[in-house]
């Protein structure tokens, strides 16, 4: 199978996504939250199967970002919440969802759906080291990534590198209507928790299914802040006997 054939389906199954999960609301691509600080999101998923989890898959928090892999701000992002997770002692996991903006256009999808079919040959590890590896290399806004001297297809070049190394079945994986399917009830279940635009950072308490949510790209600190002040207010329950409310 010829790899400009893959390049054309990843341009078929772009216009597909981008055409059936075009936003009601237009979303952006955030710096930094407007409003400056973490709000109530109720509606957000926990992680499921689904996902692609990194970390303890029975810890007590979850980091749940949506990010598009093409947006400038979750190349800002980058592996912060990876590195939150590394230092927490088990105590919080990571799920990143994928919410490609459509005026980042169909390298943002290409970036997704590969990403996707990466997960389904190589398992989260290779899911994560595609993704962040797309971002550092990527000219973000829409641009994509290089081919190097001699590459026939960088895309399909660095899903190998991350694990996926049956070219034929990525091929197949990524021209499937059911892997565009699959990005684009992501990018609903995104729509339904509330995000505005990417990246957008969830913390959800595992133990009692308390969920905040900030928008824009966060300092490790801020996530590191967030989780003690949720920890505290969840432990602590108000008067009626309910657990602690907002942490803003």
């Amino acid at each position: 199978m010829k790899l400009g054939w893959i390049t054309r389906a990843r341009g078929l199954v772009a216009m597909a996504v981008l055409a059936s999960a075009a936003p009601i609301a237009a979303p952006q691509a955030f710096a930094q939250d407007d409003e400056g600080g973490w709000v109530e999101a109720p509606t957000v998923l926990p992680i499921g199967a689904q996902d692609r989890l990194y970390g303890n898959a029975d810890a007590r928090f979850s980091l749940i970002v949506w990010l598009d892999p093409e947006c400038p701000y979750c190349k800002v992002l980058g592996e912060k919440p990876r590195h939150v997770v590394d230092g927490s002692g088990g105590r919080v996991n990571l799920a990143v969802r994928l919410y490609p903006l459509s005026f980042h256009g169909r390298n943002a999808v290409a970036a997704s759906t590969t990403a996707l079919c990466v997960a389904d040959q190589a398992g989260a590890a290779g899911y994560y080291r595609f993704l962040y590896d797309w971002m550092a290399n990527t000219a973000s806004n829409g641009r994509g990534i290089r081919a190097a001297e001699g590459q026939s297809d960088p895309v399909a070049a660095l899903a190998m590198t991350a694990g996926a190394r049956n070219r034929t079945a990525l091929a197949t994986c990524v021209a499937s209507a059911k892997t565009g399917a699959r990005l684009t009830a992501e990018m609903r279940s995104g729509e339904a928790a509330g995000i505005q635009g990417t990246p957008a950072v969830a913390l959800r308490d595992n133990h009692i299914g308390h969920t905040i949510m900030v928008s824009g790209a966060i300092e490790e600190a801020d996530m590191r802040s967030a989780i003690k002040a949720l920890a505290q207010a969840d432990d602590q329950p108000d008067a009626a006997g309910a657990p602690g409310g907002a942490t803003h």
